[in-house]
């Protein structure tokens, strides 16, 4: 007697290649959502909203600052550690009140807040010792005679 072995079935290899497929894209996507739920969101402010709202008044206070006839100069001395606010001669005997605001887009924690006080010569000098090397913006806002001024630049400490 002959026995002959049964023949292998040979079935079709696409099904497989196909559920495969879906498999590890529903794991690709699974590890993208729990990464995104593990990072951690951080907004430019904590009052982002109450700040957009006052982005008209804002807008009011930049074109006061334009309009002066020699502008607030920011300087940053690296070797000092130091940024100095030379106020124009134009507020001169006036009372400004007012803060200058270190502000770190990437990381809100950072960021500073410094009252104005002005020496006779309308200079101010603050430390930047403290502060983490990298991207600041310095935002100056300040008061005078009934009149709101608001300033900002760019500096890179290193």
């Amino acid at each position: 007697m002959t026995t002959t072995s049964p023949a292998k079935k040979s079935g079709a290899w696409w099904p497989r290649l196909i559920i495969t497929a879906f498999v590890l894209f529903i794991c690709y996507i699974a590890f993208m959502v729990r990464g995104a739920m593990q990072s951690e969101v951080n907004l430019v402010s904590k009052d982002y909203y109450q700040q957009e709202l006052e982005y008209g008044q804002r807008m009011d206070q930049l074109s006061q600052t334009q309009a002066l006839a020699q502008p607030l100069t920011i300087v940053h001395a690296a070797a000092a550690e130091q940024v100095s606010l030379v106020f124009p001669e134009a507020f001169k005997g006036q009372k400004l009140k007012g803060n200058v605001r270190f502000f770190r887009p990437s990381d809100s924690q950072q960021d500073i807040e410094v009252a104005l006080a002005l020496n006779s010569d309308l200079q101010q000098h603050i430390s930047t010792a403290q502060l983490a090397k990298g991207f600041w913006r310095v935002e100056v806002s300040w008061q005078a005679e009934g009149q709101q001024y608001f300033m900002k630049q760019d500096l890179t400490l290193e």
